[in-house]
């Protein structure tokens, strides 16, 4: 599979990889809004299409995230323009102390993060670098209880960095 050649391209790419996660519930291309709380927490309400997926069962649930782009560099390398894309996936779920929810979610974080680090779809820096502690595939930056859409929640925030060759646009 090749890197993807527009920001457009990359953010497709990324959005069916994190959808093919399993039980990792709605995912969005944007940062979602409604003008109610209802409607807010629709767009990030799910409901397991396997109940036996985790002990959430059959109960409807806040489980989602969206994808942002946070940042772009622009540099040149071999006389081609590159682009290196920050990405932001920020997810919530929620809590729910009686089944240890937040190791549900801790779970999905890792998922999404394995699924990142082992698809070569997206033009991401390279895995093993040349020093020992370069930065590589998904950081999670920030984790914690929120309240979103009315709903206490579990919230995570992983941010990652993608490249791809600029293709010339024409105004």
């Amino acid at each position: 599979m090749s890197t993807p050649s527009t920001l457009a391209d990359t953010r497709t790419a990324l959005l069916a990889l994190l959808r093919a996660v399993p039980a990792v519930g709605v995912v969005h291309p944007c940062e979602r809004y409604a003008s109610s709380e209802q409607g807010f927490k629709q767009a990030y309400l799910y409901t397991h299409t396997d109940p036996a997926a985790d002990a959430f069962g059959t109960d409807s649930h806040v489980r989602g995230w969206y994808i942002r782009r946070a940042g772009t560099l622009e540099s040149t390398a071999n006389g081609r323009i590159m682009n290196e894309n920050t990405w932001l996936v920020r997810g919530y779920l929620s809590f729910k102390d009686s089944i240890e929810s937040e190791l549900i979610f801790d779970e999905l974080v890792e998922r999404m993060r394995d699924a990142v680090r082992v698809d070569g779809s997206l033009g991401l820096p390279g895995l093993i670098g040349s020093g020992p502690f370069q930065e590589r595939g998904v950081q999670v930056s920030g984790a914690g209880p929120v309240i979103f859409a009315g709903v206490l929640c579990h919230s995570a925030a992983l941010e990652f960095k993608t490249r791809n060759w600029v293709e010339w646009r024409k105004p």
